[in-house]
């Protein structure tokens, strides 16, 4: 009977893998590189944080805004923390995707027409429930709002 002393050979076949692994592994690292997804990726970033100070300064200033509709007319009203009119903004209420489903595009611009009492005429408004987007700027302050309406008139409600 002849015996035979395997560990050698399997160690060996252990150490062999394990080069080969490891060639194989720096080989893949140095010469498949994924492409940039978004060549300007510096710049994308500084946008995200101009928007993120935007958002930042309307929250630190308290903005507050109280939105109604009534006879055709969209009026909101913008205040600050104080509960002062937040003067020479420029807003406009626009509408969205509801549950991924596009809807027509609908915009309005809504000028000052007292301060801080932003107006304009509901032309076109789509019918039936839906979802819409209020942007206000002023300066470095920016405030986003999305929220559900429905067909019918609304009394002053304020936009979480």
């Amino acid at each position: 009977m002849v015996s035979s002393n395997r560990w050698p050979l399997l160690l060996g076949g252990l150490f062999l893998a394990f080069l080969l692994f490891t060639f194989w592994s720096v080989r893949q690292a140095t010469s498949l590189v994924s492409p940039v997804s978004d060549p300007d990726y510096y710049r994308s970033g500084q946008r995200y944080h101009e928007d993120e100070r935007a958002w930042r300064a309307a929250a630190e200033a308290g903005w507050q805004a109280l939105l109604s509709r009534e006879d055709g007319v969209l009026r909101l009203r913008l205040l600050d923390g104080k509960g002062e009119a937040v003067s020479g903004s420029t807003v406009a209420i626009k509408s969205a995707a509801s549950f991924g489903v596009p809807t027509a595009p609908w915009q309005v611009s809504l000028p000052e027409v007292a301060p801080g009492i932003y107006r304009a005429m509901a032309v076109d408004l789509p019918a039936g429930p839906g979802e819409l987007i209020l942007a206000a700027a002023k300066g470095e302050a920016r405030l986003l709002r999305r929220f559900q309406v429905n067909a019918a008139d609304w009394d002053e409600t304020r936009l979480q």
